[in-house]
């Protein structure tokens, strides 16, 4: 299995051997070409659907060419080796890779506040029940499950110990295998967190109420692509910050509902439960682009409490992050 598993990655990463190994290519009908690497597809990047649907990439002389990677570690491999000059993941992800020598930096802020409820089984009705239970992660030991770990504290009072882990996948593989009955619980953002309440499963609580603000999603880039073409980076995040704010434009709703639909194949029923969650309350996604120092500050606070440091010598989140790409991109539109 440990054969099959290394041929299929080594086969998945061969498919692009053939990629030139600069970043950009001949853009439709004279646009650059940016590929843009993401693990799946939620609501989270509602935005990244708006600004491709509204033409905010053509406004600023790109074209949007995503791929999607299966897998939070395949898409930091495919940014980091230079195979996709952008991705899209939890910033945990890019520190570790960076910390192992990767040059790879976050460049915006895409979602600052986590949207993720904590669903169960029907008949787990507290978190106390899961204890001894299987928790549907995505990673062992990234972003996510270490946010995991502290809601799991905070809200249950559940140690590590008091429970197992089981790496099932991103978002909609973790409502699979909750649905499925691999697992007695996991953690899911929309639409698969609502599909998960619908069926009739419980949700325990929500990560935000005891992380508050967190860097949860980031775009980030390959720090060569930042120099030869930091231009195309700053147009990149201008056009996303333009989907953002046209988003949450309440005039705009129904052509958003339109876009979720064909975007996440999903009904108008459960188009506007993520709407009335995710746009008119939640509103996880920064109007500027701006990596959220208070939430990226957060992430470097979860890396301490899971020993990924030694007393005393936890860097920077400076270290990590490209603010000023940001902050250039939202001068032109203010």
């Amino acid at each position: 299995m440990r054969l099959i598993i290394l041929t299929i990655t080594f086969a998945f990463f061969a498919s692009f051997a053939a990629t030139p190994p600069t970043p950009l290519y001949a853009g439709e009908a004279g646009l650059t070409t940016i590929r843009y690497a993401v693990s799946g597809r939620t609501a989270a990047d509602w935005p990244v659907q708006a600004a491709k649907e509204k033409k905010f990439f053509h406004k600023h002389g790109l074209f949007l060419e995503e791929i999607i990677i299966p897998g939070g570690p395949n898409t930091v491999r495919a940014v980091i080796s230079g195979t996709v000059p952008l991705g899209r993941i939890n910033p945990d992800r890019i520190i570790e890779a960076a910390e192992k020598g990767a040059k790879a930096k976050v460049i915006s802020g895409d979602l600052q506040k986590l949207p993720y409820d904590f669903m169960a089984r029907s008949e787990i009705k507290t978190g106390a029940e899961l204890k001894g239970k299987v928790i549907g992660v995505d990673s062992l030991t990234g972003g996510t499950t270490f946010m995991l770990t502290e809601v799991a504290q905070k809200a249950f009072n559940l140690s590590e110990k008091d429970y197992k882990l089981l790496v099932v996948g991103t978002s909609p593989e973790r409502y699979a295998a909750l649905k499925g009955g691999s697992v007695h619980a996991s953690f899911m953002g929309p639409p698969f967190n609502i599909r998960a309440i619908k069926d009739g499963f419980t949700k325990l609580t929500n990560f935000h109420d005891y992380l508050g603000p967190i860097q949860f999603v980031g775009t980030f880039a390959h720090e060569d692509f930042l120099k030869a073409n930091r231009g195309d980076a700053v147009r990149f995040v201008r056009a996303i910050i333009e989907g953002t704010r046209w988003l949450y434009d309440p005039r705009n709703k129904e052509d958003a509902l339109a876009l979720h639909m064909q975007a996440l194949k999903s009904n108008r029923e459960g188009a506007e439960a993520d709407y009335k969650y995710m746009v008119e309350e939640f509103k996880p996604w920064p109007t500027d682009g701006a990596i959220n120092k208070q939430a990226i500050a957060k992430t470097m606070e979860l890396r301490v409490k899971a020993n990924k440091y030694e007393p005393g010598k936890v860097p920077p989140y400076t270290n990590y992050v490209d603010l000023s790409i940001a902050e250039e991109a939202v001068k032109g539109l203010r």
